[in-house]
């Protein structure tokens, strides 16, 4: 059997509708803000004014920092990624899921090239939350499965872009018709 290529992949991990206890929850921290924003306007606006301010000032440095990044790496793509891995050992829908999401988390604006010597943390600026999230994603369109990641040999030693690959490759397939 022919495994499909993975440019036919699906382009985006589908996430469920928030369940009703989230947006319950949701809806009473809107009414808990909206009460204290009554009471102290002036307080509450000027917060939210400075923390605005910190996040567009922080955005903007970001955005430069990945600008000059893919400055640096012009005409590389997922080409040249998956060019430097062993395709025939590595799954290309793993590479491929790993690829597009890291890059699609990265910035909206400027597509930055990946490489496998990319640290998650220093170069890409990816915490452990911010990786769950799209270890789930990649997992989903990549047909892995999660279950039982601490039996991976990699758990606990993911550094490098080229580690994430490594782990979700040591992670069983799902069944094609999950």
């Amino acid at each position: 059997m022919r495994k499909t290529a993975s440019r036919f992949m699906p382009p985006v991990a589908v996430r469920p509708p928030l369940r009703w206890p989230a947006r319950c929850f949701l809806a009473v921290m809107a009414v808990a803000f909206m009460a204290v924003f009554w009471t102290h306007p002036v307080a509450v606006g000027g917060s939210l004014l400075a923390l605005g301010s910190l996040v567009a000032v922080l955005s903007r440095r970001e955005a430069l920092r990945l600008a000059r990044m893919a400055q640096g790496r012009a005409g590389e793509s997922i080409c040249q990624f998956a060019r430097a891995i062993d395709c025939r050992r590595v799954d290309t829908w793993v590479v491929r899921a790993v690829y597009e999401e890291l890059q699609r988390s990265l910035s909206a604006a400027v597509a930055v090239p990946l490489r496998l010597t990319d640290t998650l943390q220093s170069d890409l600026r990816l915490d452990a939350d911010d990786l769950d999230d799209l270890f789930a994603d990649m997992a989903q369109r990549a047909r892995r499965s999660l279950a039982d990641t601490s039996a991976n040999p990699l758990f606990g030693k993911v550094i490098t872009v080229g580690d994430l690959v490594e782990f979700l490759q040591a992670q069983p397939r799902l069944p094609t018709g999950s």
